[in-house]
């Protein structure tokens, strides 16, 4: 970091658009797996769904099951990696290392199952729940030199979103039934990010500090359509998910910006807004499904659309002040998708009665957009192997997957000198999942 790359406050404000890459995970919208068969198949169960997470997976088939009468809620260990030389500048890069413990499902059966045309079920779901911290720091300071420069970042983001409802399924006849699953979601996202550089030149020192802080808490209900027919050996499913309505939202952004050491422009800007109006826009998907099962064996596919989200501003703070002048910084915090296609492949194999082998993989892609708060860009393979232990009508599984994907990254900050198209930077995203889930029931 070179003197000349401190930026003079009369550019700052150029310099401070910088803020748009945020590092939220739901641009994939196939992260997580639900129930003991879901997770180790990369949940390609639209069509073969056999026991609770049916109430995700297809509320049509909820009918059809057999077994069993409680999913107790998977939980998921990541080990995920992301690296991005120069994300921030020159030789400022992303690189963290992240450990989570994610809950996944709770769903029960209610009431009697056999004999029964209409079945419900009542399900706690986690869509989201992603904590990234990513640094970005270079050093040019030695005792050899009186000179010296320096600059440290930090990227936090936090998400969670849950879903909790019920499920209706009717059967209509044998091997084919339709359902509906209606769902109260909870959002909350908190996005923190922040930059200083310094500089030591001449016996003067030269400072710019920028933080900004954008959180919202948002509620919505959607539903999930699903219909299930069970030909032969055939299981074929369909769903539509809404994009939801929101019922409220609520967030604040905080705003710091300074520049110290520019006697001839000297700047600071700060704002803090509460009670903002905050919403969430998700999309629309439609997925169809097909199982094919033997005696032993059973291979699962599925593909789900989801439409593009056009940008659109999660909060819409107003502009921020600066300090003895009309000036203002522009405060933006936007969400934007675009449409994706998602496809997998599930094999499962009974060994005996009491063991099954499962396997799947699957074409995560992300919903990236210049326009949208995420940073990942990458598109990602995911690969999972696991076994179960089956007794009576309980199962209960272990498993283990990897993720992978590169993509390129617009760079984070740009000086406002700069001219022609913003360089980027190849991120590497790499993600190790431990799972463990029991499914229980009365049968098999």
């Amino acid at each position: 970091m070179k003197r000349s790359s401190l930026l003079p406050a009369s550019a700052l404000l150029a310099a401070l658009a910088w803020p748009h890459g945020a590092v939220a995970q739901d641009a994939h919208y196939w992260t997580y797996g639900y129930g003991p068969v879901g997770q180790l198949t990369e949940g390609v169960l639209v069509g073969g769904v056999e026991d609770l997470s049916a109430v995700y997976y297809n509320p049509g088939a909820l009918a059809l099951i057999e077994e069993p009468r409680f999913l107790f809620g998977l939980t998921s260990i990541e080990l995920a990696k992301i690296k991005a030389p120069n994300a921030a500048g020159q030789n400022l890069d992303f690189d963290s290392f992240v450990f989570d413990i994610v809950p996944s499902v709770v769903a029960g059966h209610i009431g009697e199952n056999e004999g029964q045309a209409n079945h419900f079920a009542f399900a706690f779901l986690s869509r989201h729940d992603t904590d990234w911290d990513l640094g970005y720091s270079n050093a040019q300071v030695s005792a050899a030199s009186p000179d010296g420069a320096a600059g440290f970042g930090r990227v936090r983001e936090r998400v969670v979103e849950y879903w909790v409802g019920g499920t209706w399924s009717h059967r209509v006849r044998e091997g084919l039934s339709f359902g509906v699953s209606p769902f109260v979601a909870y959002r909350a996202q908190r996005s923190r990010r922040s930059i200083s550089l310094e500089d030591l030149a001449g016996g003067q020192s030269r400072a710019i500090a920028v933080g900004k802080e954008n959180e919202y808490n948002q509620g919505r209900v959607l539903a999930k359509l699903g219909v299930a027919w069970r030909p032969g050996h055939w299981e074929l499913g369909a769903t539509v998910t809404t994009a939801g309505v929101g019922v409220y939202g609520t967030g604040k952004t905080v705003w710091n910006a300074s520049v110290s050491g520019v006697a001839e422009a000297p700047f600071l800007s700060a704002s803090t807004q509460k009670g903002l109006d905050a919403t969430y826009h998700a999309p629309w998907s439609v997925a169809g499904g097909a199982t094919w099962r033997a005696k032993r064996t059973a291979i699962h596919t599925t593909a789900e659309w989801f439409s593009a989200v056009a940008p659109y501003d999660i909060l819409s703070p107003e502009p921020a002040p600066v300090a003895g002048s009309s000036a203002t910084v522009s405060l933006e915090f936007r969400g934007a998708g675009k449409s994706i296609v998602n496809f997998g492949l599930g094999l499962e194999h009974r060994l005996s009665d009491r063991l099954t082998l499962y396997g799947g993989a699957a074409r995560n892609a992300s919903t990236w957009v210049p326009q949208s708060e995420t940073l990942a860009a990458w598109d990602l393979v995911d690969v999972t192997a696991g076994v179960s232990l089956n007794r009576g009508g309980s199962r209960l599984a272990f498993g283990l997957g990897y993720a992978w994907g590169t993509g390129d990254l617009p760079q984070a900050i740009v000086p406002p000198d700069s001219t022609g198209t913003t360089p980027t930077t190849e991120a590497r995203f790499s993600r190790w999942t431990i799972s463990i889930g029991a499914s229980l029931g009365s049968r098999r």
